[in-house]
């Protein structure tokens, strides 16, 4: 068993549980279950108006509830690569997808708004490790199955 398994699982589990929870707060603003998002001091962020933008609710639905959703897809992508070769390749292509969403999403808040959602740039950052470390550990489990292959050929 290599050792940067385990760890590149583990990480790989919590990015994505850093990213859903990071998105929480943005669901219940945009849901109206909360009035504010806090911000951190300084003029770089405007979490309320970025997430309350029509920008951030395509076709209506409030990004948050959707990115819940995705983040979700890629935890249970993450946990069915251990036994699954499609999850693996299913869970690369995921993360390739919301390695380039995050980017995306981040690079129209700078560009539209001129400042950031302090809570979309948290799960930014925990998408950049989630693609890092998701795509270690899915390289790890192929890595393994060749071995195995190996083996039993």
């Amino acid at each position: 068993m290599s050792p940067s398994r385990p760890i590149s699982y583990a990480v790989t589990i919590t990015a994505a549980s850093v990213a859903i929870a990071t998105l929480v707060p943005i669901a219940l603003y945009q849901c109206h279950a909360i009035d504010h998002l806090p911000d951190p001091p300084g003029p770089y962020f405007d979490s309320d108006r970025i997430t309350a933008s029509k920008s951030a609710h395509p076709l209506g639905v409030p990004d948050g509830l959707l990115g819940l959703v995705i983040y979700g897809a890629t935890l249970a992508l993450a946990l069915a690569a251990r036994g699954s070769r499609t999850g693996r390749t299913l869970l690369r292509a995921k993360l390739l997808a919301d390695g380039g969403m995050a980017a995306v999403n981040v690079t129209r808040q700078v560009v539209s708004f001129r400042k950031l959602c302090s809570w979309c740039t948290a799960t930014a950052l925990a998408t950049a490790v989630l693609v890092v470390a998701g795509n270690r550990y899915a390289a790890s489990l192929y890595g393994l199955e060749r071995a195995r292959d190996r083996l039993a050929g």
